[in-house]
């Protein structure tokens, strides 16, 4: 039987549009924005803790050759275990994979509840996984797909629809 996501396995007739750099820069600038805007919206990072460069040029440069949504999974997954931000890393991991979907075709929708659900779930697991909650080293990119990436995997594939413009 195919997979119906058998459609994502990467083409070399079509490319596939990762992150950039600039990208997850701008997501969390935007949530950082939005919480000078609107209250409700927390980000405490403050300018003591610099956004950590290096482990983003990292998660850039080690992005897998995978199909479509085992890539959103890695940018999710990564983006939560390598604390790279001052504040805002799961809302910048979501956000990060939702742009790499729609780049590619797909749209990406949940809701506040699952988006809670989902980081719960992810906070089990990767305890259970690392025994910690701190953040994580860059050699965690190139990890083999564990529980962790597994609970991302699920949240996208629940999540990702693709495209009726494609």
């Amino acid at each position: 039987m195919k997979d119906k996501h058998s459609e994502t396995l990467r083409n070399p007739i079509i490319p596939i549009n990762l992150l950039t750099l600039e990208n997850l820069l701008d997501i969390n600038e935007g949530i950082k924005a939005d919480s000078k805007r609107d209250r409700r919206i927390e980000y405490s990072g403050s300018e003591d803790y610099p956004v950590k460069m290096f482990e983003l040029r990292k998660l850039i440069e080690y992005a897998p050759s995978r199909d479509i949504l085992e890539i959103a999974a890695y940018y999710l997954k990564n983006i939560v275990l390598l604390q790279a931000f001052p504040d805002g890393n799961h809302r910048t991991a979501l956000y990060a994979a939702e742009l790499f979907l729609l780049k590619n075709g797909y749209n990406f929708n949940y809701s506040p509840e699952e988006a809670y659900q989902f980081r719960k779930e992810l906070y089990n697991r990767r305890l259970r996984e690392y025994k910690t909650y701190e953040e994580m080293p860059v050699r965690i990119l190139k990890e083999i797909d564990n529980q962790v990436f597994s609970v991302c995997m699920e949240f996208i594939k629940e999540h990702a629809k693709l495209s009726q413009n494609n």
